[in-house]
This record gives structure tokens, sequence and C-alpha cells, in this order.
């Protein structure tokens, strides 16, 4: 959601190569170099993501989480269930936000938001 309501609010950075404050339009405008970086980033998450797996971590929930840098993974079960159920939610409500964002971009007016986002 950063992605649609910072360039809205506060403009784009100078560039040559994107021009447009929608980002829809903004990703079929990027350079195939950014493309090119944004891939090998992801690969390098990947197999970070996946090393962490072999040492018995868990991105899904399995086991005790890979990354805890705030060390908010509770000891107890019930703790645990209780912030699985935490996270879920707030995955649901934001695939729900994003889902918006991308239908009152192909669908003009089809959902209420701000003046300064639409």
């Amino acid at each position: 959601t950063v992605g649609w309501f910072f360039p809205k609010v506060f403009g784009t950075f100078d560039s040559t190569d994107v021009t447009t404050t929608d980002p829809i339009d903004a990703i079929m405008q990027a350079d195939p170099q950014w493309w090119a970086q944004w891939i090998l980033i992801c690969g390098v998450f990947e197999t970070w993501k996946y090393k962490k797996e072999m040492e018995g971590k868990s991105f899904l929930g399995g086991a005790d989480p890979a990354v805890d840098y705030l060390k908010l993974w509770p000891a107890d079960a019930a703790a645990q269930e209780e912030m699985k159920t935490k996270e879920l939610k707030n995955a649901r409500l934001a695939m729900i936000g994003i889902a918006g964002f991308a239908a009152n971009h192909f669908i003009p007016g089809s959902c209420p938001v701000p003046d300064f986002i639409a």
C-alpha cells in the first residue's frame, strides 16, 4: 500500500524511466535492469529462507520462526496459536486492501478511497 500512497501524496523521485504515480503503470515503465536486480534479490532471500528451513526454522508456523528480531514469539503453545491467528487475520486484511486498490485502478470509482489516493 505504500507504493500506492507515497507517490500520490509526495510525488515521485527524479527519474526519466518512471514518470507516473500510478503503481500499475509504473511497473510497466520500470527499466529491465531494475527487474534483473529485483529477481536477484528475491533469489538471495529465497536461498536464505531455504537454509533456515534446513536448520529447522520456519516461515509458515510449523516450528520456531526463522526471523524474530524483537523476540515476540511466545514460549507457550496457546500464545503461539493466538499469534498465528492474529497474523492470519492481518494477512487476510492486507490481501483485501490490496485487492481494493487494484480494483479501484482497473474500475475507477469501484472502491471508496480518498481523493488523494485515487
